[in-house]
């Protein structure tokens, strides 16, 4: 199979939301042999920072009057301060955006700052409580990191200014204490009708406190892609939202969200929950929302992983053999249609990395993304011959998965446009 792919395929485009399929997909596409490229370097935060200095410096001079009680307005002023600032570097820089020792060094620059100002009388209410939104929207250290933990190092910047300032006789109106929301009941769950798109929403508080709901927009069509993530005040908001974003043809109204298992939440939310090197690199088409709740999203997601009480499972190895052997037999029973084996294969390989009913799932955009993936992958005449089998490819997903009406016409629409003019659509959050 190795000798049908290109020699050289576009380092950024069409690469898998699988941290796994990933990881592949990166370390074959880059041009460098040598393990310490840019690449490396800047996962591991010691290449393209030169611009910190200047953003730090001007979130510090954007600070004031935030919001002394409530832990949830503080936290959100906080999000929206560092995500505004972080969204418009990635519209002006390059390279930089290893947002976990980015903020790690934003929290060591408040400490310098609150220091400072216990030692000169200036003022340190609006940097004190800049650091307690930095703790709360940040997850605690997991320890299992090879950068520098943005948790652990808001956590010794507390501990810090709190011995700085109780040294200096100054008693700050915000408790020392790091409080982080927590969940206040169980999560709920609805998909879309093609069961690659889904919004999974948790209740959180602060105690008895500023109780809301955070929902997660997880898209399965490229992988395991949160494109989406924000507070609300009810569920009812919150999918409101959803369904505006996905579209009211996949996720009518008589479609209501059910109860979430603990095991479907942790498979959902477990990109979210590792530490991941390849799960820092940026795919140039965030939103600013998604950029502003880098930070939180994991918090809320290792927090409600947290508090299950069913241990995680290990997820079954996928076994590709049975699907081939499947549709190779349905296409020789449809028509007496004998692809090659290896065509097949591609195709499979190509679709999805989820086990179970999952796989199957049919939507346009995943469609649009296999067809990126095949052709920017492999060589026209070996892409072309695995993309002629997408129409009867489709119209099997469309059997096993009962889709029927308009959904399944989008789908049979969309397998028809099976070759790749070169461009595709830079939205994350799209449209099903």
């Amino acid at each position: 199979m190795a000798k049908k792919r290109r020699a050289k395929a576009n380092p950024t485009r069409g690469v898998s939301g699988n941290p796994a399929r990933r990881a592949q997909q990166l370390a074959t596409r880059q041009p460098s042999p040598d393990p310490r490229s840019v690449l490396f370097e800047s996962l591991l935060g010691t290449a393209g920072d030169q611009w910190w200095p200047d953003s730090q410096n001007a979130i510090i001079e954007r600070l004031a009057d935030l919001p002394a009680h409530s832990p949830l307005r503080l936290e959100n002023a906080v999000v929206d301060l560092v995500g505004e600032e972080l969204w418009a570097r990635t519209q002006t820089e390059s390279m930089g955006f290893h947002w976990d020792q980015y903020l790690a060094s934003l929290a060591d620059l408040v400490r310098d700052e609150i220091q400072i100002a216990a030692r000169t009388g200036g003022p340190i209410d609006d940097l004190w409580r800049m650091l307690h939104g930095l703790a709360a929207m940040t997850a605690p250290s997991s320890g299992k990191t090879l950068r520098r933990d943005p948790g652990l190092a808001v956590r010794e910047a507390i501990k810090d200014t709190t011995a700085a300032l109780a040294k200096a006789g100054i008693a700050p109106g915000w408790p020392s204490e790091i409080r982080r929301a927590a969940p206040a009941g169980e999560p709920l769950l609805l998909a879309d009708e093609y069961g690659s798109r889904y919004a999974l929403l948790a209740p959180f508080a602060w105690g008895e406190e500023d109780s809301h709901w955070y929902c997660w927009d997880i898209d399965r069509c490229t992988g395991d892609r949160v494109v989406h993530a924000a507070v609300f005040a009810s569920p009812e908001e919150a999918l409101a939202e959803w369904r505006a974003a996905v579209g009211t043809h996949a996720t009518p109204a008589s479609t209501q969200p059910t109860p979430c298992d603990q095991a479907t939440a942790r498979d959902l939310l477990d990109p979210l929950c590792r530490t991941d090197l390849l799960g820092a690199l940026l795919l140039g088409n965030e939103s600013q929302q998604l950029i502003a709740e880098h930070f939180r999203l994991c918090q809320r997601a290792r927090a409600l992983c947290e508090s299950f009480t069913v241990a995680p499972e290990p997820k079954p190895q996928q076994d590709l053999n049975p699907i081939i052997d499947d549709f190779a037999a349905w296409l020789r029973d449809r028509d007496d249609h004998r692809p090659e084996r290896e065509d097949i294969a591609t195709l499979a390989d190509t679709w999805s990395r989820l086990s179970g009913p999952g796989y199957y799932a049919c939507s346009p955009h995943r469609i649009e993304h296999t067809v990126i993936l095949v052709a920017d992958g492999y060589i026209k005449k070996y892409a072309e011959a695995v993309l002629d089998l997408l129409p009867q490819w489709v119209e099997w997903c469309i059997e096993r998965t009962g889709l029927t009406g308009e959904l399944a016409e989008r789908a049979r629409q969309a397998a028809a446009n099976n070759r790749w003019d070169g461009s595709d659509n830079m939205d994350l959050r799209r449209t099903e």
